[in-house]
């Protein structure tokens, strides 16, 4: 019969060797998780033949020049490359986005469409489409591709707010982008149509008013929405895609994705946070990340 010490000690073994294997995966867990996020925390070594950098762009667009820039990512290779479309009229920029996934592998190219902050011609939605249009096929360019570093097989749109309803509209139906997310969607088909309809178009007159855009004005924009608001229903083009689509919202006004559970290639999301996502910076980054490297890498 063993003694009553020796079982406590072959005890205090076994409770010592579990405790101990739990604090080692629990470390690799933890190191794993540092590694993957390291981009959000940690500068990273300059490639010596091809760096990182910024390029600046002057992009033709329907007889005007539209002004932007390029973070082209570290390393001569071909990257993924994400194109980014402000709101109305774009005071949140996201460039600390740009800057993360830059960071995280992706190049990332921003603009500005016409008559916004210094591009040149008139400012409308239906501008703003052909302005993201004349972008894509900028960087897909032969010449442009190689210099800004853009696998043209690995393009997504990621807009914000008017952007993301921009985002979804041009690149669910463009066969170069391969993956579209949006961030506080607007849905011109939603707020022009939808039960609301009378209220968001007196909050939109409001709002217009205090732009300055160039070239334009409350009704001017709002007329050139509504000749083509059939055009723009999202939820109608999200239900036929079978491309990768993400929609992160602070709001309610898009509930109608909810019904779309079983598309696989949707994620639909609603964060507690405001217009901006200014409590949900990183938060915002990582979920952008995992999202492009599952459907873009």
């Amino acid at each position: 019969m063993q003694k009553p010490y020796f079982i406590c000690l072959t005890l205090l073994f076994g409770v010592s060797i579990f405790l101990h294997s739990c604090k080692n995966q629990t470390s690799a867990k933890a190191v794993k998780k540092t590694k993957a996020n390291s981009y959000l925390i940690q500068d990273e070594m300059p490639d010596s033949l091809s760096p990182a950098g910024i390029v600046e762009l002057k992009i033709p667009s329907s007889g005007s020049n539209i002004y932007g820039f390029a973070y082209t990512a570290n390393g001569k290779k071909l990257h993924p490359t994400v194109i980014l479309l402000h709101g109305m009229p774009g005071n949140e920029r996201n460039l600390d986005l740009a800057q993360n996934l830059r960071r995280g592998g992706y190049n990332v190219v921003y603009f500005d469409y016409r008559g916004s902050w210094g591009s040149e011609g008139k400012y409308s939605f239906s501008n703003g489409l052909e302005d993201t249009e004349a972008v894509v096929k900028f960087i897909t360019d032969s010449a442009n591709r190689i210099r800004l570093k853009v696998d043209t097989g690995r393009i997504a749109l990621v807009g914000h707010s008017m952007g993301a309803g921009m985002a979804l509209i041009n690149g669910i139906n463009n066969k170069r982008i391969r993956a579209v997310a949006g961030i506080s969607v607007f849905n011109p088909y939603t707020v022009l149509q939808g039960k609301d309809a009378p209220g968001n178009l007196m909050g939109l007159k409001e709002y217009l008013s205090t732009l300055g855009m160039l070239d334009t004005d409350a009704e001017t924009y709002l007329r050139d929405m509504y000749s083509r608001v059939s055009d723009y229903n999202i939820e109608n083009m999200v239900a036929n895609t079978k491309k990768p689509v993400l929609v992160i919202d602070e709001h309610k006004n898009n509930e109608y994705l909810s019904s779309f559970k079983r598309k696989k290639n949707l994620s639909y999301k609603i964060w507690d946070t405001d217009h901006a996502f200014t409590n949900k910076r990183i938060a915002l980054s990582t979920e952008l990340k995992t999202w492009l490297d599952k459907n873009l890498k």
